[in-house]
């Protein structure tokens, strides 16, 4: 796999990981929240372990991405607290939390009501727009269309890719 130009293969552990802490934000199906800390702490997180930016400002860029996500009431709450959509929020939150260049989500909005599932996709959009790369999986063909490039897979094999276009219906 190449990552702006440079090819993976000869990685060791510590530098993949190096790599996915500062290059790739993760949103996975389900949100590995860490239940004994707060929303806000969660998202938080992963700007602690980069270190680029000081205890203010995470608060700040962690506040920011809560409230672009509906979550400013939640941010004292542990994840316990939270609906599954809410958690699922908070976990997008922490994927974007160190303005990564690449986002790779998992059913981003498989928990989320369509009006929050939207708001989601906007802000994928969003990102895609200022230059990022946002891969996204999903079974919901009405988001999908949404993508500036999409590709239909079934039983592991592409069927369908749209690009700049809605991908035709059932082609999602």
């Amino acid at each position: 796999m190449l990552v702006n130009g440079e090819s993976t293969r000869g990685f060791g552990g510590e530098e993949r990981a190096l790599r996915r802490l500062f290059e790739f934000g993760f949103v996975f199906q389900f949100h590995f929240l860490l239940p004994e800390l707060s929303v806000l702490d969660n998202v938080m997180l992963p700007m602690r372990q980069l270190g680029r930016l000081g205890a203010a400002a995470m608060r700040e860029r962690a506040e920011n991405l809560l409230v672009a996500l509906g979550m400013t009431p939640e941010a004292r709450k542990r994840p316990g607290e939270l609906s599954g959509g809410q958690r699922q929020r908070a976990a997008i939150a922490r994927a974007l939390a160190n303005d990564q260049q690449f986002v790779l989500a998992d059913e981003p909005t498989g928990a989320l009501d369509s009006k929050n599932g939207a708001a989601v996709f906007a802000i994928f959009k969003s990102l895609a727009d200022q230059g990022r790369t946002v891969i996204v999986v999903t079974h919901d063909e009405s988001l999908a269309r949404t993508a500036s490039r999409a590709i239909h897979i079934v039983d592991g094999r592409i069927v369908g890719e749209a690009r700049d276009s809605p991908l035709p219906a059932g082609e999602g």
